[in-house]
């Protein structure tokens, strides 16, 4: 599908500097972001068209996130004054919701799907108000946020990353806000009574968003994540309100293994062709170079899982 009609709204534009999942600082712009999702793009990058004009007038770079691709883009090109910079390369996967939820186990291995069920037939079994909670009303997000927030301060994403679940009184009206208009899903598992786990996914036209999620580190050993996702699609495929599931960008193994579609993708920004976007162009790759050298030389001495498991221990 095609958009006739792009939506480009202003939006902050930030660029991360980062030596792998660190973030060392963030150069911010005035954006001009595409609002389509990346369903209804075609794989031709130039199309919708920027507008360009205004480049260097009112914006300082456009930008268009996930943006599929038939084929992959240099990182970097220059043409008619204005700088393409190719600033993220990935699959982004997504969960088809049509169907039934044994039709979309059967997507897995007999293996796969023997585990899953296992792990949260076990996790079941462990007695005294152990399972998953959704929440969708207005009324009950304030106690999603409250017992989110109660996981996400023990994660790695908060703690390392600044991408725990937002503890701003805005972000509680904003879910309010969707929970009216029934687009958003949420989820809490519980052990014993606590919260271990969490997930929050707004909608967008039908489309649900793989936006936060955490869970408590000293619980791995019952694979919180994995349980909490089996019965947030169960949930999800016997109510059939929504079409998919969309993972949005970034890697991950989880992504992949319980995705059902995969589609290339990339993260572009257009700049004026002037001396600084160069510079800030120009060093953001620098540090990508550097984040792969690092993370091939760590993995080449096997010390990359050491690291990560050591950080998220920090």
């Amino acid at each position: 599908m095609s958009v006739e009609t792009p939506r480009w709204e202003p939006v902050p534009f930030v660029l991360s500097y980062r030596l792998g999942e660190i973030t060392l600082f963030r150069k911010r712009f005035r954006g001009l972001a595409l609002f389509e999702h990346f369903f209804d793009l075609t794989d031709d990058p130039d199309l919708p068209r920027p507008p360009f004009d205004r480049l260097g007038i009112d914006v300082d770079a456009i930008v268009t996130r996930s943006h599929p691709l038939r084929e992959p883009l240099p990182a970097f090109t220059a043409r008619d004054g204005v700088l393409r910079y190719v600033f993220a390369s990935y699959t982004r996967y997504h969960a088809d919701l049509a169907g039934s939820f044994d039709e979309y186990l059967a997507k897995f291995s007999a293996k796969s799907r023997s585990t899953l069920r296992r792990k949260a037939r076990h996790f079941g079994e462990l007695g005294g108000d152990c399972g998953m909670r959704a929440y969708k009303r207005p009324d009950e997000m304030e106690e999603f946020v409250r017992r989110a927030r109660e996981v996400s301060a023990l994660t790695y994403q908060e703690k390392l990353l600044d991408a725990g679940l937002p503890s701003e009184p805005e972000f509680l009206e904003r879910l309010k806000t969707m929970a009216a208009a029934d687009s958003v899903r949420a989820y809490v598992l519980f052990l014993h009574g606590k919260a271990i786990a969490y997930l929050c996914c707004p909608a967008v036209d039908g489309i649900l968003l793989y936006s936060y999620l955490g869970y408590d580190p000293q619980h791995a050993d019952l694979s919180p994540g994995t349980v909490l996702q089996y019965r947030a699609f169960e949930s999800l495929f016997e109510e059939k309100r929504f079409r998919a599931l969309d993972f949005t960008e970034g890697q991950g193994e989880h992504k992949k293994f319980f995705g059902t579609n995969a589609t290339a993708c990339a993260d572009i920004c257009y700049f004026p062709a002037s001396l600084s976007a160069r510079f800030w162009i120009g060093l953001h790759r620098a540090f990508d170079r550097a984040s792969v050298a690092v993370a091939a030389l760590l993995d080449r001495f096997g010390l990359k899982s050491r690291l990560k498991r050591f950080l998220r221990r920090l």
